[in-house]
């Protein structure tokens, strides 16, 4: 009976450790997306303020860029003028990892991207998109690693965190025209830890499809190290119940 026991609490550990420790896609906004909105779980609301031309909304991803949609679409944000979007959780300990999907057409005039940030409030990591060149961290991805204008391309961003303050930053595209790249800056030293992003778009010469920016497919997940090491922990415990039994 007790081995049952231990078998059954063994079991309910492990799902518990795999669990998602946060997940948001557009498909968790049929009443729409406003500020103070807050889909999936884990992460705290969205804020961010609307005027003039600005747009914030679940759409299409692919009528003015690539697909990052899920069954209701992908977020859109677009403006002639500013519009930053934020949202908050807890800061990203070792082990976790944050990533989500990008897409995004035209590059000028204006830029558009998005800041990982520290409490204060301080971006520690960007990856902007402006003057016809594509940067991430402190890259030139257009001039240091040749990576062209494309129409459709999608980003997925993954940052593996070390310790609280380093980590592993790695951007893949897929494209159409170019198939897969992608690039990785290791051991990426941090001014603070990250609480918090930022997705914004500044200046653009219209609130269009092509030059909006489109997100989805918010998650933090353990490290498959991590895994490992509660699989292998769960595993010890086991042989070491069986052999006093």
């Amino acid at each position: 009976m007790r081995k049952t026991l231990l078998i059954v609490s063994m079991s309910v550990l492990a799902t518990s450790a795999f669990a998602l420790t946060a997940s948001d896609d557009a498909s968790n906004y049929g009443g729409g997306w406003t500020s103070g909105s807050n889909g999936g779980s884990g992460f705290n609301d969205w804020f961010f303020e609307t005027d003039g031309d600005d747009i914030a909304e679940i759409a299409d991803s692919t009528t003015g860029a690539g697909n990052v949609n899920t069954t209701a679409g992908a977020f859109r944000m677009a403006s002639s003028g500013d519009l930053d979007v934020f949202r908050s959780f807890t800061t990203l300990q070792a082990g976790d990892v944050l990533s989500f999907d990008v897409t995004l057409n035209f590059r000028n005039p204006g830029s558009k991207g998005f800041d990982l940030r520290r409490n204060s409030g301080d971006g520690v990591f960007n990856f902007n998109v402006a003057g016809d060149e594509y940067f991430f961290g402190g890259t030139n991805l257009s001039v240091d690693e040749g990576w062209d204008y494309v129409t459709n391309g999608v980003y997925s961003m993954e940052f593996e965190f070390v310790t609280e303050t380093i980590m592993n930053a790695k951007i893949i595209r897929n494209s159409a025209t170019f198939g897969v790249e992608q690039y990785q800056i290791p051991n990426v030293a941090l001014s603070g830890g990250v609480d918090n992003f930022k997705f914004y778009v500044s200046g653009n010469s219209s609130n269009s499809e092509q030059q909006s920016l489109y997100f989805n497919n918010l998650q933090v997940v353990p490290e498959p190290n991590a895994y490992a090491l509660i699989a292998g922990a769960l595993a010890l415990l086991c042989v070491a119940t069986r052999r006093r039994g």
